[in-house]
């Protein structure tokens, strides 16, 4: 975006691969699908993040795909913050880290310049302080307890099962775990991730047009 160098950031696994705590990232290609791991690398400078090894980007679909209209009528582009408090924790396990429609994760800085360079204007760039963000906060700490990434998640879109878990004994416990963990973990991501947007570390950047 802004023409620095990209550094290595993170390795995601496969999504077709299952359960991931605490078992290491496996760097092959899986034999049977043909796919592998995806490594994202950030930008020191702008912090921006992006897969390894991507194309060209059209700034033009990028801008397109995070534009929206707020609850007052005014346009605004919407995406997931890489530089949270949210994504520093998850790491590979931050909830957001797959919801952006586009193929960049945004900084505070790289929304700004993707306007510029696309020919728009942002009156200013915040962080949303309720709405999907707590969610992400939410299900992010969940991840360091549970087997799956995003189980509560998952199981609600219909796109996890017992039958296509990892094991029916991770999925139970899964099951319980997110259960009782659910209340508890919402005293403390509430509070952290409102406390993350006043400061501009919030998990959801909002810039108006």
């Amino acid at each position: 975006m802004c023409g620095s160098p990209l550094y290595g950031w993170l390795t995601l696994p496969d999504p077709s691969s299952g359960a991931t705590v605490g078992r290491p990232v496996e760097l092959e290609a899986d034999p049977k699908t043909g796919r592998g791991p995806r490594v994202l690398e950030r930008c020191e400078n702008c912090g921006l993040g992006i897969a390894e090894g991507t194309g060209p980007i059209d700034l033009e679909a990028e801008a397109r795909a995070i534009s929206t209209a707020l609850d007052d009528g005014s346009p605004a582009l919407v995406t997931p913050n890489r530089t949270s408090i949210q994504a520093t924790i998850g790491g590979e396990g931050w909830a957001a880290i797959e919801i952006g429609p586009g193929r960049l994760l945004h900084s505070p800085r790289s929304l700004r310049l993707l306007a510029e360079q696309t020919g728009a204007e942002l009156e200013g760039v915040r962080c949303s302080r309720f709405g999907r963000n707590q969610a992400w906060m939410w299900q992010t700490l969940v991840n360091g307890l549970t087997f799956h990434p995003n189980f509560a998640r998952e199981v609600r879109a219909g796109r996890l099962r017992a039958a296509t878990a990892r094991s029916r004994l991770t999925f139970a416990i899964d099951c319980v775990v997110t259960a009782l963990a659910a209340p508890l973990v919402l005293l403390a991501s509430v509070p952290l991730e409102l406390v993350s947007a006043l400061a501009g570390r919030g998990g959801e950047l909002v810039g108006r047009r």
